[in-house]
């Protein structure tokens, strides 16, 4: 990690497909993570609080709503966590609409380690505009 980059303390995943993250979390320093993970857009707003999130990654198409409907819905209950939106293929349409929509990144699979990367400058980024010290851990 470098002197930019903020560790990541909670990671939430909204994603009929968990399997599909397996290179992520193999990273070693993501195997100590607590990684939460929901199947649906519903089961997610109702067991986890989006204040508690350092960061979510959420499915474009989950089996109850679209990923930029969670968005929206993430957004209303919490501004200052990032939002991953990640498409199971790359869409232009998808890509426009998750920026349209603020995601702080549009991914798409197949996921790989490179992402650990994105994940921390997206929370630095995120606690600089909240004005969170730069000290890292």
């Amino acid at each position: 990690m470098n002197s930019t980059e903020r560790r990541i303390d909670d990671l939430v995943v909204v994603d009929a497909s968990i399997d599909d993250y397996a290179a992520l979390f193999s990273e070693h320093e993501l195997q100590e993570l607590p990684v939460r993970h929901f199947a649906s857009g519903e089961e997610a707003l109702q067991h986890f609080d989006p204040w508690l999130a350092t960061l979510w990654m959420v499915n474009m198409r989950l089996p109850d709503m679209t990923g930029v409907g969670f968005l929206h819905l993430v957004r209303y209950r919490s501004r200052r966590c990032p939002v991953f939106l990640i498409g199971d293929t790359y869409l232009p349409d998808e890509e426009v609409a998750a920026r349209a929509a603020g995601a702080s990144a549009y991914l798409c699979k197949p996921v790989n380690a490179s992402w650990l990367h994105l994940c921390r400058s997206a929370i630095s980024r995120t606690a600089l505009r909240a004005g969170a010290p730069q000290s890292l851990q």
